[in-house]
């Protein structure tokens, strides 16, 4: 009988600090998607208007605490040709590739963000802005 006991308060134990577990786990990543979210709001973002952007070849970089971001930027005739990738690495790097298409289709920098990837959306915006601005 005292063997039954002794059984039964090692499982809720167990049940207890794995639930405990999985509520740390979980805090962290919503912690760490709010830090993200916070540092991908503070990036500077320009409007571009590309009928004012002359030919050439812009390069921009953003780096975040969660997304390292170097693009080229290639203009023609006031439109976006071609942006390049020269380093993405991170968080969101691959996911939020496909933007770099809707901004060359749309020739606009500001774009709808990709859904799911909503946080390295905004890096690549501003990076393809900042570029484009000059900065």
């Amino acid at each position: 009988m005292n063997n039954d006991k002794r059984r039964r308060f090692d499982w809720s134990t167990v049940l207890m600090l794995i639930a405990l577990i999985v509520l740390m786990t979980s805090g962290y990543y919503v912690s760490r998607k709010k830090i993200r979210i916070k540092e991908a709001a503070s990036l500077p973002f320009y409007e571009i208007d590309m009928s004012q952007i002359a030919d050439g070849e812009y390069e921009g970089k953003t780096y975040t605490s969660f997304l390292h971001l170097q693009l080229k930027v290639i203009v023609e005739n006031h439109k976006l040709k071609d942006i390049k990738v020269i380093e993405n690495k991170g968080y969101d790097a691959d996911t939020a590739l496909p933007i770099l298409k809707k901004m060359i289709e749309e020739n606009s920098v500001i774009v709808p963000a990709i859904k799911g990837s909503e946080i390295g959306s905004l890096v690549y915006i501003s990076c393809v802005s900042s570029a484009l601005n000059g900065e």
